[in-house]
């Protein structure tokens, strides 16, 4: 965590250095061109993962700006709805059983619940590290504390899960009881990045400075861990194939996409470097190292991987994990940062981009069956 938001500080201040657009770079086996909406109003706020609403609308958070935001992509319209928590700074986000977006409050000790409708935000403390909320009336809502969580994810029996990097647990909280919670993460220190669902029960988790992927059973409470291959590979994004049997995960350091394989516990990795055929094409428009962040698979059956999310990249690749075909298509803003990606709209990719202060998206194909094809790859 302590390189993820070194760079984070880095990227927010170079950003003004950046220029602001560039051509379209074409397509790639269908996908692209990416195309970009306008960037929204406050400067450097760092947005991340996107979440389409029930009504179509895209919301992302925005880290340092501490708002949330919004994007109709039928008009375009761009707007922002702030935190009430002054120190929340919003981190991953997930729309839950209720229609609403739940997020973890990276400062602020908590939960936080946006209600898309009526774009209120509210504000959950965990009831561990809690240092607020300051007992100032006007400042009622200002709360921190020592959990810093980064991610988090709904389980099967409707749980939100989250983990703490600063206190090293997993928590839990119902949020239709409100009960709370935690189970420590065997390795001290894990920095835990990111969460998703996992296959069956599980809730998988990328241990970033553990060099570790995690498996905790919500049902048993026991954490799995397993060891890249690769030392200090940074592990960052994750993504369960659609039959369910494998887990992808991006390896930020070390350049590859690595493979877990649920049935056996075996690990094998893609090196993207060594796939990537001749030069990159983003010379001069960002940094031309692939350093895998999310990664998720579309509806043409192709993985899409962030890339360059703290290193002021500006692409994002499209992996065939069948056949390790690898290409990458480069965003219009350079140095844009490409941070985190929505595949729930079948034939998009939406995506923020971290220094590029916008979201950006394109369209791939949506005629494929992908849904026992993975993967002979390996």
């Amino acid at each position: 965590m302590a390189t993820a938001v070194a760079g984070a500080a880095l990227i927010a201040g170079t950003t003004a250095l950046v220029p602001a657009a560039s051509a379209d770079t074409g397509t790639v086996n269908g996908a692209g061109p990416i195309k970009e909406f306008a960037p929204f109003p406050t400067l450097a706020s760092l947005p991340c993962e996107v979440v389409t609403d029930d009504q179509g609308k895209l919301w992302t958070d925005q880290f340092v700006g501490n708002r949330y935001g919004n994007v109709d992509p039928a008009t375009g319209a761009v707007s922002e709805v702030p935190l009430p928590n002054l120190l929340g700074l919003p981190g991953g986000q997930n729309k839950g059983p209720d229609g609403k977006i739940w997020f973890v409050e990276t400062g602020g000790n908590g939960l936080g619940r946006l209600d898309p409708v009526t774009r209120k935000i509210d504000t959950f403390p965990f009831p561990w590290g809690n240092i607020g909320p300051v007992g100032i009336p006007t400042l009622s809502d200002l709360n921190t504390g020592l959990g810093v969580p980064f991610d988090n994810s709904f389980g099967k029996d409707g749980k939100l899960y989250f983990a703490s990097i600063g206190l090293n647990y997993i928590g839990s909280y119902d949020t239709r009881t409100g009960q709370w919670q935690q189970w420590p993460i065997t390795t001290p220190l894990s920095g835990p990045l990111a969460m998703e669902k996992g296959p069956g029960d599980t809730i998988a988790i990328a241990e970033g400075t553990g060099n570790k992927i995690g498996l905790f059973d919500i049902s048993t409470h026991k954490l799995t861990e397993y060891t890249i291959p690769t030392p200090a590979a940074l592990p960052a994004g994750l993504s369960v194939s659609p039959d369910d049997k494998y887990l992808y995960f991006g390896e930020t350091l070390a350049n590859k996409v690595g493979r877990l394989d649920f049935a056996t516990g075996q690990i094998k990795e893609y090196d993207l470097l060594a796939l990537r055929k001749g030069l990159p094409s983003n010379v001069g428009t960002g940094n031309p190292l692939p350093n895998p962040g999310q990664l998720r698979f579309g509806s043409d059956g192709k993985l899409y991987i962030m890339q360059g999310t703290f290193t002021l990249g500006n692409q994002v690749g499209q992996l065939d994990v069948n056949t390790g075909e690898y290409h990458e298509l480069n965003t219009p803003t350079p140095y844009s940062s490409p941070c985190d990606l929505n595949n729930t709209v079948p034939g998009k990719i939406y995506f923020g981009e971290f220094t590029g202060n916008r979201i950006g998206y394109f369209d791939i194909p949506d005629t494929v069956d992908i849904r026992n094809t993975f993967p002979v790859f390996g």
